[in-house]
């Protein structure tokens, strides 16, 4: 699968004139479904829309004393860093997702914090925090491709992939993103088609964990 370069302004609504197309106006409710989700995600990242990112930018967050915070006679502060944060793209039961895990010192952290002196965030919630971006459903989405799919289906699974790769890039344009690691929508993709071509199982990739 190519990683093409799309016109995200209208490029979602041609991939579903398209599968309306190839079905004789008819959209198939699983496909309806992904597509809807991912539109969701597009306006996330295109658009602003409140979500789980707000909180990761909100300053009133961040910890001065971790991020070289200046406060002026106003009381507003400035800061010199921004947080620390690695990114993780993975596959799990609800879809792909892509997980923003913060640094604690020299490692990473998957647990809650509140107020810690030397956590760049003064809290940190993974339930409300972590996962920033998600597609429901994708991986199997993904996996039927290669049974029942047709060229919108491809186009979708392409579009999702260019989606999420931009959020990520828009990511460390904002934050301080030190690592980003796990596998691509273009990723699974491959390694679904591998599978199919062999008979092999499928499974899911296994999703990282930390030793707190």
């Amino acid at each position: 699968m190519a990683a093409d370069t799309h016109n995200f302004d209208l490029r979602l609504r041609e991939i579903n004139r398209l599968k309306k197309k190839i079905n004789f106006g008819n959209v198939p409710p699983f496909y309806h479904a992904v597509s809807t989700s991912l539109g969701l995600a597009e306006g996330l990242f295109r658009y602003g829309f409140e979500n789980s990112l707000d909180l990761l930018l909100d300053q009133k967050n961040w910890n001065p004393a971790c991020l070289d915070g200046k406060e002026d006679a106003m009381g507003l502060v400035t800061f010199g860093k921004t947080p620390r944060l690695s990114v993780y793209k993975v596959f799990t039961k609800q879809g792909f997702e892509i997980h923003c895990i913060p640094w604690l010192n020299g490692r990473e952290v998957d647990s809650e914090y509140f107020n810690h002196p030397d956590m760049e965030f003064r809290h940190w919630v993974p339930a409300t925090m972590k996962v920033v971006f998600r597609i429901s459903q994708l991986h199997v989405f993904i996996q039927s491709y290669f049974n029942v799919g047709d060229d919108a289906d491809l186009e979708l699974i392409r579009y999702a992939h260019n989606i999420s790769e931009d959020f990520i890039h828009d990511l460390q344009e904002k934050l301080n993103i030190v690592k980003v690691h796990g596998i691509s929508v273009k990723g699974f993709f491959d390694f679904v088609e591998k599978k199919h071509k062999t008979g092999e199982d499928f499974f899911l990739p296994r999703v990282y964990q930390f030793d707190e």
